[in-house]
Formats: C-alpha cells, sequence, structure tokens
C-alpha cells in the first residue's frame, strides 16, 4: 500500500493515467524504479541495490534507495540526477536535469555517515545545482540552475550562483510576477 500512494504523490499528473506516466516517461520509469528499490532495499540491501543501478542504467538517474525521500518527489528529465544515502527530502520536491545532493565525501572512507543536505518542504532545485555537507534549504526554497549550495538556507529564499547566495528581496518579487 506505501508504494502506491507514495507513487501517486510522486506521479500526480492532471488528466494522465498514472501507469501511463510510470511506463511510458524517463520521469515516471526514474521514480518509479527508485521507490521499488526503497521497498526492496528495506527488504534486502542487495535487491534494492540492484534495482538502484538498473535505474541508473535505464534512465540515468542514480539515487540510493537509503535517502529519504518523502512523497510528491517530481523528477523532471531525471538524467544526471544524483542523491546521497544519507540525503533527506520533505514533501513535494521538484529536481531538474543534472542535480546533485550529497554529503561531503569526507565520512564514507571511515565507513561513518556522511552528513548530507537536508531538504525542507515544496523546494524546487534548478538544473545542474549541486547541495553539499550538512545543510539545511528550508521550506518553500528556489535553488537557481547551476547553483552550489554549502550554507544553511532560510525558508522562502532564492538561490543562485556559485556560491549560492540568496537574492535581495526585489529580485526575488520580479521572478515571481514572471
Amino acid at each position: 500500500m506505501w508504494l502506491g500512494k507514495t507513487l501517486t504523490a510522486d506521479l500526480e499528473k492532471r488528466g494522465i493515467r498514472l501507469w501511463v506516466t510510470a511506463l511510458l516517461t524517463v520521469r515516471g520509469q526514474a521514480t518509479t524504479l527508485f521507490r521499488l528499490s526503497q521497498l526492496l532495499g528495506r527488504l534486502s540491501p542487495g535487491l534494492g541495490d540492484a534495482v538502484k543501478q538498473w535505474n541508473h542504467f535505464l534512465t540515468g538517474c542514480d539515487i540510493s534507495w537509503r535517502a529519504r525521500v518523502a512523497p510528491g518527489l517530481k523528477l523532471y528529465h531525471p538524467t544526471g540526477v544524483v542523491i546521497g544515502s544519507w540525503v533527506s527530502i520533505d514533501v513535494n520536491c521538484q529536481i531538474q536535469q543534472g542535480v546533485t545532493l550529497g554529503g561531503s565525501g569526507f565520512g564514507i572512507s571511515r565507513g561513518e555517515p556522511d552528513p548530507s543536505p537536508c531538504i525542507g518542504r515544496n523546494v524546487r532545485i534548478g538544473s545542474g545545482a549541486k547541495a553539499f555537507g550538512p545543510i539545511a534549504l528550508g521550506d518553500n526554497v528556489i535553488v537557481g540552475a547551476n547553483s552550489v549550495v554549502v550554507r544553511d538556507v532560510a525558508p522562502d529564499t532564492v538561490i543562485v550562483g556559485v556560491p549560492g547566495r540568496p537574492l535581495p528581496a526585489k529580485a526575488a518579487d520580479v521572478e515571481d510576477e514572471l
């Protein structure tokens, strides 16, 4: 039952049946295989890893089955998306192609959890954006394309640039009008 409800939230689209989206779109295939890897990974880590690798081969999307991802994940053009094992993503997150979310990589060699981003509710992450390390992105954050986020981000903020910096309030208001 968990898989069906979660996939419905992930693949919800106006007027198109769930199974059509799941089978005929790369977005649907990537999301369905990720959720299947989560389910099977809880039963057997080897099965979870196998489905994750199949997802990577088939769609180019590399999401660890260990990542904590709430319902409502939207993967638009999922090729090149990489989400690490210790990442936490809250509900209704939209992720574009080429996004990387993960730890700094320093804990992995010692077998320790790798401190990774915690993504809030209703966050939109633009194509090519990166977020690394033990940071938090608050609710309703927008991360611009190709931005690199290495520090905490307050809720309701638009982040752009390398390193990621908040847009001034006036610039963010103009973006909302477009």
